[in-house]
C-alpha cells in the first residue's frame, strides 16, 4: 500500500525515526502486546511507551488487537503492528512510503467483521 497523503507520510516518518517506536513495532508484528509488556521487554519508560503507542495508532502503524479484562476487573489493550514491512524511497524532492500490511492482523479483523455482521 503506497501512502500518498503528505500528513500521513509525515506521521509515519516521525514514528519510524524514533527508536522506541521501531522497537515496539518489531515486538508487536507476530503477536499483540500490552503497553506494560512492550515497556518491560524493550526497556522503554512507561510514559514514553504510552505516548509512542498513541502516535503509532494515529499514524496507522499499530492497532488494538483485542482488549483483556483481568479477574479483578481491570481492562487493558493488546496492540499489534498493522505492517510487516516499510519501504521508503527518496528522490528528486519526493518521498515514497510503501507499507506491507501485516496479513495476520487484516485476516483477524475481517473474520471479526464478518462475525459482527452475521455473515460468517
Amino acid at each position: 500500500m503506497l501512502i500518498t497523503d503528505e500528513k500521513a507520510k509525515d506521521k509515519v516518518l516521525k514514528a519510524l525515526a524514533d527508536e522506541y517506536s521501531r522497537k515496539m513495532l518489531n515486538a508487536s508484528i507476530q503477536q499483540g502486546r500490552s503497553v506494560v509488556e512492550l515497556s518491560r521487554e524493550q526497556n522503554i519508560p512507561m510514559s514514553s511507551a504510552y505516548r509512542r503507542v498513541h502516535e503509532m495508532i494515529e499514524a496507522g502503524l499499530i492497532t488494538v488487537e483485542r482488549s483483556v479484562v483481568t479477574d479483578d476487573g481491570k481492562r487493558y489493550d493488546l496492540y499489534r503492528s498493522t505492517v510487516k514491512n516499510v519501504g521508503i524511497r527518496f528522490g528528486l524532492g519526493t518521498v515514497e512510503i510503501e507499507l506491507t500490511p501485516n496479513e495476520d492482523v487484516i485476516s483477524k479483523f475481517m473474520r471479526m467483521w464478518s462475525y459482527m455482521r452475521g455473515t460468517s
